[in-house]
C-alpha cells in the first residue's frame, strides 16, 4: 500500500512539474492568454498537460479569442507552403516532414487548397457516380485536395537527386 501511495505521489509531482514547465516555456503574452482562458482552471486542477498543449496550440495558431493575428497567420502559412522547396542536401523524409508540418498548420487555420467542385464532379463522373451521397461528396473533395498536395509535393522536391 505504501508503494502505491508513493507511486501516486510521484505521478502527481511529475504532472505538476510538466504543467509548470509548459507554462514556463510560454512567452508572457501567451501565458496571460492561457491563464485568462475559461478552460485554464479545469486544466490546472486536473494537471492536464495535453489539454494545456491543445489550448496553447489554439492560441498560437488562431491568435486566441481576439483573432487579431489570424489573417496574418493564414497569409504566412500559405507563403511558407508555396515557397517551400527541398534543399540540395536535404533528405526526402526530412523535406516531407517539413511539408506535412506546414500543411497541418494550414489545416489548423482552416486553409483549404484545391477544393473545387468541378474537379470533384469530374472525379465522380470518371468513377461512374451520378447521384453521390453527402459522405461520398466529402470524401471525394478530400481526395481532390490530397491529390493536389501530392502533385505539389512532387514538384517541390529536388530534381537533381
Amino acid at each position: 500500500m505504501t508503494k502505491i501511495m508513493k507511486t501516486k505521489c510521484i505521478l502527481e509531482i511529475n504532472l505538476r512539474n510538466m504543467f509548470a514547465v509548459l507554462m514556463l516555456l510560454c512567452d508572457p503574452e501567451t501565458k496571460n492568454q492561457v491563464e485568462s482562458s475559461a478552460e485554464y482552471n479545469d486544466l490546472e486542477m486536473t494537471l492536464d498537460s495535453m489539454g494545456l498543449l491543445a489550448l496553447i496550440k489554439k492560441l498560437v495558431y488562431t491568435g486566441g479569442a481576439t483573432n487579431k493575428q489570424i489573417q496574418h497567420n493564414k497569409a504566412m502559412a500559405i507563403m511558407k507552403l508555396m515557397t517551400l522547396y527541398q534543399d540540395k542536401l536535404q533528405e526526402i523524409q526530412e523535406f516531407r516532414d517539413q511539408y506535412m508540418a506546414i500543411r497541418k498548420v494550414c489545416s489548423e487555420l482552416g486553409i483549404s487548397f484545391g477544393r473545387c467542385k468541378d474537379h470533384m464532379k469530374a472525379m465522380l463522373t470518371k468513377q461512374g457516380i451520378t447521384e453521390p451521397t453527402n459522405a461520398k461528396l466529402k470524401d471525394t473533395i478530400n481526395k481532390v485536395e490530397d491529390e493536389l498536395h501530392d502533385i505539389n509535393f512532387m514538384y517541390k522536391t529536388d530534381r537533381a537527386r
